[in-house]
């Protein structure tokens, strides 16, 4: 069995779940850049001995460990979502995303960028985000 193929409209209809993925992974990317600054403090002024149960800090790294393992399992549940869909996550740094669709009877790659609308490109599987051109009008929307 192949990819789900979706049709202009069925990727259009995910845009949401997609902006609302690409939100949540900002907000978990800027949780992890947080922590992991204070875990670096941490590190820099103990060293090793921040791994020891007597270190006075110890317990304040244990729980910025356990963030930080939080953090990644709330990063890979959106990932997950996508996924889920059978949307193909290209770029979370560029909020973007494809979805297999079929123009000219030739398998593609929907192309979406995050702040667009809608889906309006594509491009064929091997061209990537360069190549994209836009969907002919007679299948848009």
């Amino acid at each position: 069995m192949g990819p789900r193929i979706f049709s202009v409209e069925e990727a259009n209809a995910l845009i949401p779940l997609a902006e609302e993925t690409f939100s949540n992974l900002a907000q978990v990317r800027a949780r992890l850049k947080k922590i992991k600054g204070k875990i670096e403090v941490l590190e820099m002024l103990w060293g090793e001995e921040i791994a020891s149960a007597s270190n006075p800090d110890h317990k304040e790294y244990r729980h910025y460990l356990d963030e930080v393992s939080q953090a990644k399992s709330d990063y890979e549940a959106a990932c997950k979502r996508l996924a889920d869909q059978e949307i193909v996550l290209k770029s979370v740094e560029a909020g973007l995303v494809d979805f297999y669709g079929v123009i000219d009877r030739r398998l593609v790659f929907l192309c979406w960028k995050r702040g667009e609308e809608a889906v309006e490109h594509y491009h064929h599987l091997e061209d990537g985000f360069q190549g994209r051109k836009p969907i002919p009008k007679e299948m848009a929307r």
